[in-house]
């Protein structure tokens, strides 16, 4: 079973498609011919679709190949809300960025599932999102701390506590002199709270309650998708193509209700 997380045109009629398995990870095939005929990968090689795939590999080359595909579940009716799939988007390019290749992780499969799933049973979700990126930094070993110091272990997070994407989360006051890393910012009790307890509902689709928790303000919302989002963007070196579009989507919906 697997998941497409990315296709790339090749030659004529070819596919490079990079897939998550439950039995060899994130791995690269080559699918011959499935630009000109679909009838072997019967819609499976689109995104927000869960398939069975038939790999082997070449006689010489490091690529896979992409034998067949069939579909076992979809959530294309996603389709349509651009939101949803720029979500859908933003986790499948976590997955290839976060965890290594050929390395098998089957929950990782469960989280994207469960993305899906809270996706077609409300829309996009905050929540959810946050919910996702914690977890898929978990089994990547960079879990961010969220509740204790980073550095020292010390439980207590006063006024004062930053947090550093590069230190792996929360710092508290005392540590924090030594944290001059860019993407460094306040981590004050509300934030730490959110996310706190966006952690407490153990999945994306419980993790919706958290986006109406009279608790918590759109600035609270806002500070913790910043902090996780820093993280992510210090892990992977480099930009993330969705994360750019998320932040294009968000910028036309406040100029919208403007």
């Amino acid at each position: 079973l697997g998941v497409v997380l990315r296709t790339t045109p090749l030659r004529e009629s070819d596919l490079l498609v990079v897939l998550y398995t439950d039995l060899h990870g994130r791995v690269t095939a080559v699918a011959r011919g499935a630009r000109k005929s679909q009838r072997r990968f019967a819609g499976a090689l689109s995104l927000l679709v869960l398939g069975r795939y038939q790999l082997g590999r070449r006689p010489r080359g490091e690529l896979w190949g992409l034998e067949s595909a069939d579909v076992v579940r979809e959530w294309t009716q996603l389709s349509a809300d651009v939101v949803a799939v720029a979500h859908a988007s933003y986790v499948a390019e976590l997955v290839g960025t976060l965890l290594p290749a050929e390395v098998p992780e089957p929950h990782a499969l469960e989280i994207i599932v469960a993305l899906w799933d809270a996706l077609a049973a409300g829309g996009p979700s905050p929540g959810a999102l946050r919910a996702v990126e914690i977890a898929l930094l978990d089994l990547a070993g960079h879990r961010p701390a969220i509740d204790h110091c980073a550095a020292c272990g010390r439980a207590a997070l006063d006024d004062g506590a930053v947090f550093d994407p590069q230190r792996g989360g929360a710092i508290c006051r005392p540590c924090a002199g030594q944290s001059r890393n860019t993407g460094v910012r306040q981590f004050d009790p509300a934030t730490r709270g959110y996310l706190h307890a966006v952690v407490e509902q153990g999945s994306p689709l419980a993790a919706r309650a958290v986006d109406t928790d009279p608790r918590f303000t759109a600035a609270d919302r806002t500070a913790g998708r910043d902090a996780m989002v820093a993280m992510v963007g210090s892990l992977a070196g480099k930009p993330l193509r969705s994360l750019e579009y998320l932040a294009k989507l968000g910028a036309a919906g406040r100029r919208t209700r403007e």
